[in-house]
């Protein structure tokens, strides 16, 4: 078991990757408003960050907060910045946000803040989702603190603790509200299929598992995305219905592509090297499509020129986000790896 646990995790997993390039299309679809059918690819990032994260903590967790700040604040910092430039410069661009100092600091703070008419976002409106990644590897870094062994149930606890709280008290501060939306649950999924991986691993070099699991995964992936499409109406951002109705698909999505990809020989290049940038192409493809929305195509309805628009707009996207993973992911890091983390621990951010 000690040796099959190894051998996990020296594992890529290629496929979870391939996942995330998925994933990241469908969030810009999402931004397509005659589609807007992608909102759900948020669940699955979720789901494989609380993945991720226990997995690459099983063996080092040295400079835990350092490696994903390093990952996470150059481009989201950029992308914030630039947000507060347009508004200054275009502020008819924006339906609810003005170019407020205040809102610009509480933004690179990850301080949630009402933009006005109720909307709690940072000012690049797509950067809720960062804010959560940064609470949930702060309550991951303390459950580490606490005990290595028993993270993943520790950080569940605290997230669990931090939802009910904000749901459960009258009038919670908006600090606790942004940060305990029931959304947040979906990381303790992630969490989950860790667990929940290692053992199907386990089994896979076993040969216990049947071959009959391909073709079910592959099923299972088909059926879990129409799901998440057809109750895509009934979904409400802050309620509990959410993590119902689309973590636990979500959850699904995530084990059955792991699943599969133990079976496939080899996941098609182009999906994991789109998986490789999908962090860039989440932060960097809104404003360019809500642009060519506006000025260019108007995506409000199907025609064959908003259909010509979205190929355009993914692949403008794409070539961005190519662009931002070299500077912002991996050039920029490296430099910033080397400054403020010990040489011997380079390879592992």
């Amino acid at each position: 078991m000690n040796t099959l646990d190894n051998e996990f995790h020296r594992q890529h997993f290629d496929s979870i990757q391939a996942l995330r390039g998925i994933t990241a299309l469908f969030i810009i679809l999402e931004h397509i408003r005659f589609l807007n059918c992608g909102a759900f690819g948020v669940d699955i990032f979720f789901c494989i960050s609380g993945f991720m994260i226990m997995f690459s903590t099983h063996t080092n967790t040295q400079y835990f907060v350092r490696k994903r700040l390093i990952r996470i604040l150059p481009l989201y910092v950029l992308m914030t910045l630039g947000t507060f430039l347009l508004l200054t410069v275009f502020p008819q661009m924006f339906e609810q946000s003005h170019a407020n100092p205040i809102f610009l600091i509480k933004s690179l703070l990850f301080i949630p803040f009402d933009m006005g008419g109720g909307a709690i976002q940072p000012l690049m409106r797509i950067g809720w989702t960062i804010n959560c990644e940064i609470f949930f590897y702060l309550l991951f870094f303390i459950a580490l603190k606490i005990n290595h062994n028993y993270r993943g149930l520790i950080c569940s606890i605290l997230l669990l603790g931090t939802v009910l709280s904000a749901n459960l008290l009258p009038a919670p501060p908006l600090f606790l509200a942004f940060y305990g939306s029931p959304v947040m649950l979906e990381f303790t999924f992630g969490i989950l299929s860790y667990y929940i991986a290692r053992k199907l691993y386990q089994l896979r070099q076993e040969q216990k598992l049947s071959s009959a699991c391909l073709p079910l995964c592959i099923a299972g992936i088909f059926i879990c995305f129409l799901g998440l499409l057809i109750t895509k109406p009934d979904i409400n951002i802050l309620g509990f219905r959410r993590p119902l109705l689309w973590g636990l698909p979500a959850l699904l999505i995530v084990l059955c592509t792991f699943t599969a990809g133990l079976y496939l020989p080899k996941i098609p290049l182009p999906l994991v090297k789109l998986g490789n940038i999908s962090f860039s192409l989440y932060l960097v493809h809104y404003y360019p499509v809500m642009l060519l929305d506006r000025a260019v195509f108007d995506f409000s309805v199907c025609t064959p020129h908003a259909l010509l628009g979205t190929v355009i707009s993914i692949a403008i996207s794409v070539v961005l986000a190519l662009v931002s993973h070299y500077i912002f992911e991996n050039k920029l890091p490296l430099w910033l790896r080397q400054k403020l983390l010990r040489p011997k621990t380079l390879h592992d951010l």
